[in-house]
């Protein structure tokens, strides 16, 4: 979710595209760009099929800045991105939309991102890994592999965390960690459901079996604070215990406990799997704590020049925007498995392409929703042809859909279908 930042940026008008950039070899710590793309959005506001659907034609601008300085034990990486996309059109008529909340009614929508790394060896035995990541979106994060559900506002997030890998005797190692995250939501309506304060500590315990084979146990626990003061189901009437609960009825405290390996089947091709359960215990809400699985699985392979594919799968509880209602109950988070995959493959030494795909089935837990599902799908395709080292043209395809059981009045009025294409030349220098 927070790769968004442009490792070269490109400045386009009318399709031509220019990317100024340090070139490869050249001693510079720095790489600045500026992109405009052209695109059409089959759906802006991520509406199902009805009136309330708008489509448009627009302009996307995002300018970014990366610096990387290495010294002889450590190395500082940062990065910063700025996005302003324009809809050529944002009418609609009110009637079957999700909620004002929901609806683009400005032209501009903006976004942001901060990238922050150090690294640091303090000796072969022991290093350091500190990572942070602030964001501004527009976006309403309901996946955890991605977003979905268009809001207006400035909303905030913060992703910083802080890793210590020790070796402390050979073929034994542990890394200690820390994360904190934080979200913040401008619409009330998001704000009651989605503010929220995590905080995680790590502690993994890994054994070198052989060179290319890594076994682990781990544990990690943590907080999940939900921090706007609102009630969770009207944020702009009063907290009432039951009618109106405060949004920390959905505070948690989460366990996990699991073991995994990382294996190296050739220098090209590396694997890691991470499986076991995590317990919630809701401290705000009388109800059973929940023991679901926990797994991490991932795979990557190298498979020639400027070529590669990953796949992965997690599963986990997650948080959502669904709150309940006061007969049914508070909806407290929903536990989801996710699957994606992606491929970068060099076709010729001109002619790139790649594809990624996202499936994430959600169930919800708690409420009157109790048990009811979602399923996300996202799936997307670039193809970049290199008419020279600095000239290239490209093209791509995204298209999103979610399919959701919650229905109110017999109004599934969470689906939608998302299509949008993105077409340019790329100038770099």
């Amino acid at each position: 979710m927070k790769k968004l930042i442009y490792a070269a940026g490109v400045l386009s008008l009318g399709g031509a595209s220019l990317a100024v950039q340090a070139a490869d070899g050249d001693g510079k710590p720095w790489t600045v760009g500026l992109t405009t793309q052209g695109f059409y959005d089959s759906n802006i506001n991520t509406q199902p099929d009805g009136p309330g659907k708008v489509d448009s034609w627009g302009i996307y601008v995002s300018p970014s800045v990366d610096y990387m300085k290495v010294w002889d034990a450590s190395t500082l990486t940062l990065g910063a991105s700025y996005g302003a996309t324009y809809f050529f059109d944002i009418d609609a008529p009110p009637a079957q939309t999700r909620s004002n909340s929901n609806r683009v009614d400005e032209h501009w929508a903006q976004s942001a991102n901060f990238d922050a790394n150090f690294k640091h060896n303090f000796s072969p035995r022991m290093s350091l890994e500190i990572d942070d990541n602030f964001a501004v979106f527009q976006n309403a994060s309901q996946v955890l592999l991605g977003q979905t559900g268009r809001i207006n506002g400035n909303n905030f997030s913060n992703d910083g965390a802080v890793n210590l890998a020790i070796e402390v005797a050979p073929r034994w190692s542990t890394v200690i960690g820390y994360q904190n995250l934080f979200f913040r939501y401008e619409e009330d309506q998001y704000a009651s459901s989605l503010d929220r304060m995590e905080n995680y500590g790590t502690i993994d315990i890994k054994y070198l079996l052989r060179p290319t084979t890594v076994a682990l146990v781990g544990g990690r626990v943590g907080n999940v604070d939900y921090d706007s003061g609102m009630g969770l189901y009207a944020p702009n009437l009063p907290v009432a215990p039951n009618l109106n609960p405060n949004a920390d009825i959905r505070n948690t405290r989460t366990y996990f406990a699991y073991g995994g390996f990382e294996h190296s089947f050739t220098p090209n091709f590396t694997g890691s799997l991470r499986a076991g359960a995590q317990i919630q215990d809701w401290v705000n809400y009388d109800v059973d704590n929940q023991a679901n699985p926990f797994l991490d699985f991932s795979l990557s392979y190298a498979y020639d020049v400027h070529s590669k594919a990953q796949l992965g799968i997690i599963h986990r509880a997650n948080t959502t925007d669904v709150v309940g209602t006061p007969a049914g109950g508070p909806v407290l988070n929903q536990e989801s498995t996710a699957f994606y995959a992606t491929i970068n493959h060099a076709f010729t030494a001109k002619l790139t392409g790649n594809v990624t795909a996202t499936y994430q089935n959600s169930s919800f837990v708690g409420g009157v929703w109790d048990g009811e599902t979602e399923n996300w799908w996202s799936v997307g395709a670039t193809v970049s042809y290199a008419f020279t080292r600095y000239l290239s043209a490209q093209a791509s395809y995204y298209f999103d859909t979610l399919n959701s059981q919650i229905e109110v009045d017999g109004y599934a009025y969470r689906n939608y279908n998302r299509s949008r294409v993105f077409f340019g030349v790329v100038l770099t220098y």
